[in-house]
């Protein structure tokens, strides 16, 4: 694609016009091309500046925002406990500084056009919810929320089960998720079901994981003892707090329309369940996730088709999922699967899923919810993870140096990304040398180095980014990387094979952030044979 054409698609894609069908090409052409990029760069930086223009008339809401907000209680205490009950639902408990932010937000939305421009509100496009996710995304510094989870069609025995989803967050890349089933079993000796309680909590590089593994209940910890490991890979599971995976890009999203609720202006979307997984993590968190009917494996959850139609209600003002609904696809293709794996015919206007908010927090959580536990498994080497109520502080990555004998490469533009963590992981398969962890709000970017490997395991490297879904990539510095979309439970990723050392970057950013950042390391990366 020649630059002229490029730059006249660029102006194309800002006016939300869809050039979907050259995107790939047209992401490929800007990442290797400093001159598109800068172009770009301030078609946008004009773009924000046009859009700063004297307010149209609007209603005066001020007296209703505050009279709302006095109406509602002032404090709350901080959830202490995964399995505390927070009460009755509600959408946003008020804070002494909720006044202001309300208000701004109001005033921001005037002045910028906001998400919902003209007036029909309901012509709102899929590339403004993308815009407004990927704007939230750096901004979150805390969080903290409780969902209700209603699941149908788990087996005969069990047609409804119901379970509490509590996540917190609290930059950088702290992360909590507590799952509390509280369904009731059937009793005998012919079904032992156990529940799907479950605790996964990260801190930058350390993750811990407690709860139901696939062994039999009632063996307890000393026969399935909870996982303790270094993180170097997958995904970190905040898109039930801003869904930053699952609308990286406007394909494959539907808008339904709009909704005012409780004050709130919704987005309601549509989109498949395989687009929609990285808002589900405590189904992919499990590690026998879709195993029907099987009681003595823990953690069973139903099994669900990849087209099953998904409905999202977003928040339009902190892009929070408010509701996620699943309801099984009405097509061939799903009847030929419910056949193939003794599956009922499920009714395409019932719910097998649904996920309602009942409570959103930004406030910063108690930092004890992110301690790792000290209990290790079995013949495992002990992890100490950096104390989670310590300042952050750019580590030095001139020691790690020092330590693994070589200084890690390192991008000279980060796309406002700041490092947070420099480690040597523990050995183990497919496991870097060195990883760099940076972050900002939910963005976060993770560059594994493998220095002097051989050719089988920099071809392993590739091999693991997914069959049909790994791409070749041209970078500005001359060289070529291996890209892969993000799934549900993995982010994007790029491989880089230079000479003597192989990188794999792995981050929620964007394709062009992803290939500028990769594209300032100096690493040139080659083609494999």
């Amino acid at each position: 694609m020649s630059c002229d054409r490029v730059q006249l698609a660029i102006s194309a894609r800002m006016d939300g016009e869809p050039v979907d069908h050259q995107a790939d090409a047209l992401d490929e052409h800007v990442a290797g091309c400093e001159r598109c990029r800068a172009f770009a760069a301030e078609a946008e930086r004009v773009r924000a500046a046009v859009r700063i223009r004297t307010a149209e008339p609007v209603p005066d809401l001020v007296s209703r925002i505050v009279g709302r907000l006095e109406a509602l209680p002032q404090v709350r205490e901080p959830a202490r406990r995964p399995a505390r009950t927070w009460g009755s639902p509600r959408w946003h408990r008020a804070m002494p500084v909720a006044a202001a932010l309300v208000a701004g937000a109001v005033i921001g939305s005037v002045l910028v056009g906001g998400p919902f421009r003209g007036q029909d509100r309901d012509a709102i496009s899929a590339n403004a919810v993308v815009q407004g996710v990927r704007s939230a995304s750096p901004a979150l510094e805390s969080f903290e929320g409780t969902f209700s989870v209603v699941e149908r069609g788990l087996a005969p025995e069990v047609a409804v089960r119901r379970l509490d989803v509590h996540m917190a967050f609290l930059a950088p890349l702290r992360f909590r998720l507590d799952v509390v089933d509280r369904t009731i079993y059937p009793t005998g000796t012919e079904n032992s079901w156990t529940p799907s309680d479950l605790t996964y909590i990260q801190d930058a590089t350390t993750t811990f994981r407690s709860g139901p593994t696939g062994c039999p209940a009632g063996l307890g910890q000393v026969a399935c003892p909870p996982t303790r490991t270094t993180l170097t890979s997958g995904s970190t599971p905040t898109d039930l707090m801003v869904p930053v995976a699952t609308f990286g890009s406007a394909t494959g999203v539907r808008v339904l329309g709009t909704d005012r609720v409780d004050g709130a202006e919704l987005v309601r979307l549509e989109l498949t369940f395989t687009r929609a997984q990285a808002m589900l993590p405590f189904l992919w968190l499990g590690d026998i996730a879709g195993s029907v009917g099987a009681g003595d494996l823990a953690g069973a959850w139903r099994p669900f088709f990849p087209g099953d139609r998904v409905e999202v209600q977003l928040d339009a003002d902190g892009w929070v999922p408010r509701r996620i609904t699943v309801f099984p696809a009405s097509t061939e293709r799903r009847r030929a699967w419910e056949l193939r794996f003794g599956r009922p015919v499920e009714d395409p206007s019932v719910p097998i899923l649904e996920v309602v908010s009942t409570e959103v927090a930004t406030t910063p959580p108690d930092a004890s919810l992110f301690k790792m536990p000290r209990a290790t498994p079995p013949n495992t080497p002990p992890i100490t993870p950096a104390s989670p109520t310590a300042p952050a502080v750019a580590p030095n990555v001139a020691e790690l140096a020092g330590q693994i004998g070589y200084r890690p490469a390192t991008p000279t533009y980060t796309g406002g990304l700041r490092l947070t963590s420099s480690i040597a992981p523990l050995a183990g398969p497919a496991s870097p040398r060195s990883l760099l962890v940076y972050a900002d709000g939910l963005d976060y970017l993770r560059v594994g180095e493998h220095p002097g490997e051989d050719a089988g395991a920099r071809r392993g490297l590739v091999g693991h980014l997914g069959t049909g879904l790994t791409r070749v990539v041209p970078m500005s510095n001359g060289g070529v990387a291996y890209h892969s979309e993000a799934t549900g439970d993995h982010p994007s990723r790029l491989v880089i094979l230079g000479d003597d050392t192989s990188l794999v970057l792995e981050t929620n950013l964007p394709r062009l952030d992803l290939f500028a950042i990769a594209s300032s390391i100096p690493v040139q990366g080659r083609p494999l044979p």
